[in-house]
């Protein structure tokens, strides 16, 4: 059986080639406001889909995911001449709900923006 013969020097070399690069810090906060936009929507689509289906009130997966995303929701509310925002009773389509991922997204994608413009590139780092 052949054995692979290796240093030490080889086997750094491969390491410090995993090794991935340190982060700009713009890019992290950039990756942060995309997984808060993303752990919202996430809570969004699931209250709206349990409103799409009809999901009751007073079961507590149910109640939970409807407090949870009432906060997303309530700048929102009423926005269409729907009085029973808060009243669960039925299958209904929350047009509201779309509105405030359309917003939220729209938010996020400005905030990103902003950041790559008041940010130098790294290309432009790297030379100065």
């Amino acid at each position: 059986m052949a054995q692979r013969i290796t240093t030490t020097e080889t086997d750094d070399r491969e390491v410090d080639a995993r090794r991935e690069p340190a982060r700009d810090p713009a890019k992290r906060f950039e990756d942060v406001i995309w997984f808060i936009l993303a752990v919202i929507a996430a809570i969004i689509v699931v209250r709206f889909v349990l409103l799409l289906f009809g999901a009751r009130e007073g079961v507590p997966f149910v109640d939970f995911w409807y407090g949870l995303s009432a906060p997303f929701i309530a700048p929102f509310a009423g926005m269409f001449g729907n009085g029973a925002y808060n009243t669960y009773n039925g299958s209904r389509l929350e047009v509201e709900a779309l509105v405030a991922l359309l917003i939220y997204s729209l938010t996020a994608y400005l905030l990103v923006l902003g950041i790559r413009l008041l940010t130098p590139n790294s290309d432009e780092r790297k030379t100065s």
